[in-house]
């Protein structure tokens, strides 16, 4: 690969001087496969993308609920709030033990597979949360249900990659975001409400119906994302970072002849990887799979297990992966405190909060997430656009970072503001429009660096977003174990004040990563290309 075209980097819009305009080009290019999932109609794109949501939605609703009940927990299974917080740290801890130990999996059998497990673990442990009597149940029930929800980041993202362009990722991820703050704040709305009428089981039982719902839709209609060409040797774009080259072998040559050797072996890669059908001689069109083979279980392809195990380790050193672990991990380690003490402040004088009161908290944050998920997606993908055709029509990620000032001010302002406010004993509509603050440049921020990696290396979503999951999560589980201490020793203002400027540190790193970021993706793109090259050969030898 030349250092002109490192990955990431590709024609986004192409200029039309017949007609004096410009249109948006595909990328990845898709093939003439009607199977292939960036082939799909709209509709069918939607539906299987709106159960993912669904889940995501189920997950984090499951994931943030019981800190809600609380007030209820605590006398019903006579537990200490440190016990309560120890218990959401076994949470944390099951969510990034889950993610490494799922993910493998739906790289090499398919993205179905996973998901089903995934939701039927969620609807069994939820069943057994609304039963349990123990703080021995309450420490096992909460570590299953990391592990039930752990694959809700990593996987989605590798079926945004499948099914969505370059140009589409960001309203994508900006939904992502939505039904992350949906699940976050809107249902544990309507669980704190519930719990104040019928108490916190009933809120759980309600919840494990949902799950037991969604399972059933998953089975019947989820289709997988995960696509094998029908010719392992009309490998194309839509598998790799979308760089368009030109140029194909010749007919009957072997088009992994020159992978891995010879002064052209960079060259014939390239032509491997980026065929498009266009350049495919005598290619023939497969026919629609039907029902029975849309919904397999398995779309097995010939990894080594160990390999993808060990993947996410290298790709968490690409510096585009780690400022994106960074920003993210920052996000969700301020999200857990917000939901914490929320809890624990709005419950006590001189808010003394029920279940519901403190459920209620939540629709700021909520609200202000919808207009950060709208700027960070939609807003995003048009801004891109726009820069890649300043650009000549070249579309580099590090333009996806053009507009995160915003955000970073937002959240950062957002803490300081839901901290202070609420420290002090203000009206509660203050720390509602400092949550809101907070949760729009979440939103925002975590649409923007997600887009922005899978933007950058294509080919290495699920290892990417498996340490970028695992890093996050073992970060947060610190928070749930200090802030009883934290809030004691500091007490609300100025804990919140500390993770403000922590947060704005951290936010402000888009800065250098604009500056250097492709020099950085040219420097290390034969690592990227030569992790990408031993699949390619593994997976053509091995189909």
């Amino acid at each position: 690969m030349t250092a002109s075209n490192p990955p990431g980097t590709v024609a986004l819009v192409e200029f039309d001087p017949s007609a004096d305009g410009s249109h948006l080009v595909l990328v990845p290019q898709p093939s003439s496969d009607p199977n292939e999932p960036l082939n799909w109609s709209t509709v069918r794109k939607w539906w299987n993308y709106m159960l993912t949501m669904a889940m995501v939605v189920a997950a984090f609703t499951l994931v943030t609920i019981q800190a809600v009940f609380w007030q209820q927990i605590g006398p019903d299974l006579d537990v200490t709030p440190q016990q309560l917080n120890n218990g959401n740290s076994t949470q944390l801890a099951g969510l990034a033990t889950g993610c490494i130990f799922f993910i493998p999996f739906a790289v090499k059998y398919g993205r179905r597979s996973v998901y089903l497990v995934s939701i039927a673990l969620m609807a069994a442990v939820s069943w057994w949360t609304a039963r349990m009597n123990t703080y021995t149940e309450m420490i096992i029930t909460n570590f299953i249900t990391g592990l039930s929800g752990a694959i809700n980041e990593t996987t989605v993202q590798m079926t945004i990659a499948d099914l969505f362009f370059v140009h589409q990722r960001g309203t994508a991820n900006g939904l992502y975001f939505v039904a992350v703050m949906v699940g976050s704040f809107l249902t544990i709305m309507a669980g704190g409400a519930q719990a104040a009428v019928q108490g916190w089981r009933w809120s759980y039982y309600s919840l494990s119906m949902a799950l037991t719902v969604l399972l059933i839709l998953f089975t019947a209609t989820f289709e997988e994302t995960k696509y094998i060409p029908s010719n392992p040797h009309a490998q194309h774009s839509s598998s790799t970072a979308g760089i368009e080259t030109s140029g194909a072998p010749a007919e009957n040559e072997d088009p992994t002849a020159n992978v891995g050797g010879g002064k052209n072996s960079d060259e014939t890669k390239d032509q491997v990887i980026h065929l498009s059908k266009s350049n495919m001689v005598g290619e023939v069109i497969p026919p629609l799979n039907s029902y029975k083979e849309r919904m397999r279980m398995t779309t097995t392809t010939s990894e080594s297990l160990l390999r993808v195990f060990i993947a996410p380790f290298k790709a968490i050193f690409f510096p585009h992966v780690l400022f994106t672990a960074l920003q993210f991990a920052s996000g969700v380690c301020w999200l857990v405190l917000v939901i914490t003490m929320t809890s624990i402040v709005f419950s006590a004088p001189p808010y003394n909060f029920d279940t519901s009161g403190v459920g209620l908290m939540s629709l700021g944050p909520f609200v202000g997430n919808i207009f950060g998920s709208i700027y960070g997606g939609p807003v995003s993908d048009w801004s891109i656009a726009r820069f890649a055709k300043r650009n000549g029509g070249t579309f580099e990620p590090e333009m996806r970072l053009y507009i995160m000032l915003p955000a970073t001010l937002f959240m950062s302002g957002g803490l300081a503001m839901f901290g202070v406010t609420a420290g002090m004993g203000m009206h509660w509509i203050y720390p509602s429009v400092g949550g809101a603050f907070f949760a729009a440049g979440l939103g925002a921020t975590g649409d923007i660096a997600f887009t922005f990696v899978i933007d950058s290396y294509r080919d290495l979503v699920a290892e990417a977003f498996v340490g970028i999951a695992f890093m996050r999560n073992v970060i947060s589980i610190v928070i749930p174990l200090t802030s009883i201490d934290w809030l004691t020793n500091m007490g609300v203002v100025y804990m919140f004040v500390i993770a403000a400027l922590v947060n704005l540190f951290i936010g402000l790193l888009f800065i250098p990563m604009i500056i250097w970021g492709k020099r950085i993706r040219t420097a290390l793109a034969p690592r990227y290309y030569h992790i990408i090259e031993k699949r390619l050969v593994h997976g053509l030898t091995g189909l």
